[in-house]
């Protein structure tokens, strides 16, 4: 679920269940994140940074050890040089093959459950200029799935982290933050922030490729994005299935442009919300990611990608 979606007869038994239990951050059982650690490093915060940019966490970061998850995927580091081939169609003054290498080379590792009923799904991205901080880049990645099948399950299922990135440095270590925002817009929201800069937690981090990136947790059946599995794990009555470190996701990432210059109007025909992938609910195909209305019965993700609750402040980062 997302920010605006649909309120149906499943989120009055959330609501209920979530009143019972005298809120999402009761405990329950802890799920943990075996094989992982944390990374982190300094600078000095800058006190004059606008209320709607700034850094909101919750929850604990684990203390396991850091470890190695292997996985066969086609991710790999973008390296600053890459090729530029001069189109910037969206017009955001960003080449567009770079943007979709950054997009790739900066995905953080995504650790999908492994029990999720309903991990069939992709990712869009919107690749822009940081709103404010001249040199970095700032990245929505919206994850989206064929179905919720959570309590109060739908078709249809959209959830969105966002990262900011220096793309001198190659990844993970020009990864500089991570926020994920579960089930925006209900009473089950958490938002759950890591980073390098000063006063950010340190990322929970994980292998991939031989390097520590850090990680995203999605919700089993419910896929709420978290970067700390602990807080995950606390959210027992809106993600009952919790979180784990599963192996890497390596999932299929189109870039979908600018709202006022779209470099995709049709994920159907982008053969990426196809049967031959997988996607059974004809209600989503031939989705166009900039028209404004809700997916299937979650968010509207053309107002996802221009959210800034996503934007992180980075000037205390290296």
């Amino acid at each position: 679920m997302a920010a605006r979606e649909r309120f149906r007869f499943g989120d009055l038994f959330l609501l209920w269940a979530f009143l019972l239990a005298g809120g999402c951050s009761s405990s329950s059982q802890d799920v943990g994140t075996p094989e992982v650690g944390t990374s982190a490093d300094s600078a000095s915060l800058d006190e004059g940074t606008t209320d709607s940019l700034t850094s909101d966490d919750s929850g604990a970061e684990s203390d396991a050890p850091s470890g190695d998850v292997t996985t066969s995927d086609a991710l790999s580091d973008a390296p600053s040089d890459s090729p530029s081939t001069g189109a910037d169609l969206d017009m955001d003054g960003l080449d567009d093959a770079r943007e979709l290498e950054m997009a790739k080379g900066y995905y953080p590792y995504v650790s999908v459950h492994p029990s999720d009923k309903c991990s069939l799904h992709g990712v869009i991205v919107r690749v822009s200029p940081h709103p404010i901080e001249k040199g970095r880049v700032m990245i929505w990645y919206d994850m989206l799935y064929d179905n919720d099948c959570g309590a109060g399950g739908h078709i249809g299922d959209d959830e969105e982290f966002g990262v900011v990135i220096d793309p001198t440095k190659p990844a993970p270590e020009g990864i500089l933050a991570v926020r994920a925002i579960s089930h925006q817009g209900t009473a089950c929201e958490r938002v759950t922030t890591c980073g390098k800069c000063t006063g950010l937690k340190a990322c929970t981090t994980a292998m991939r490729g031989g390097k520590d990136f850090p990680t995203v947790f999605p919700s089993k059946d419910k896929h709420g994005n978290y970067t700390d599995s602990a807080t995950c794990s606390s959210s027992f009555v809106c993600d009952f299935g919790g979180c784990a470190l599963a192996p890497a996701d390596a999932p299929p990432i189109v870039n979908v442009g600018e709202p006022g210059h779209p470099l995709v109007k049709n994920l159907t025909t982008e053969g990426f919300i196809t049967a031959a992938n997988g996607w059974k609910n004809a209600s989503l195909m031939n989705f166009d990611p900039w028209k404004p209305g809700i997916f299937g019965g979650a968010g509207d993700v053309s107002n996802d990608l221009v959210d800034l609750a996503f934007v992180v402040d980075t000037k205390a980062c290296p």
